[in-house]
């Protein structure tokens, strides 16, 4: 009779995600300071300001999608592409955003 297989390893454990909740708390304390961590994230500088323009800092369609996806893990609504052309500075981004554009 052939041997038992030997046991499979044990899974990882699933990586830590923060709280739907917290972060829709996060974001409802200030819309436009979660954006601009979003922003400062994703285009890896210290510093953002509501006159930066998306497409001036190098913005391109995967950006966007990871400020899309990043939005809406941190309790934002999600940003669309086009949102990105009629909205492209972070102020008015998160205007609009603020007021369910």
């Amino acid at each position: 009779r052939p041997p038992a297989p030997a046991a499979l390893p044990t899974p990882p454990a699933p990586a830590a995600h923060p709280a739907p909740a917290a972060g829709a708390a996060e974001a409802a304390e200030a819309p436009a300071a979660v954006l601009a961590g979003i922003w400062r994230d994703v285009f890896g500088v210290e510093e953002i300001g509501p006159d930066d323009d998306f497409w001036d800092l190098g913005g391109n369609s995967l950006y966007a999608i990871r400020i899309g996806t990043l939005a809406r893990e941190r309790g934002l609504p999600g940003v669309a592409l086009r949102q990105l052309y009629l909205t492209p500075t972070l102020g008015a981004l998160s205007e609009a955003l603020a007021r369910g554009v």
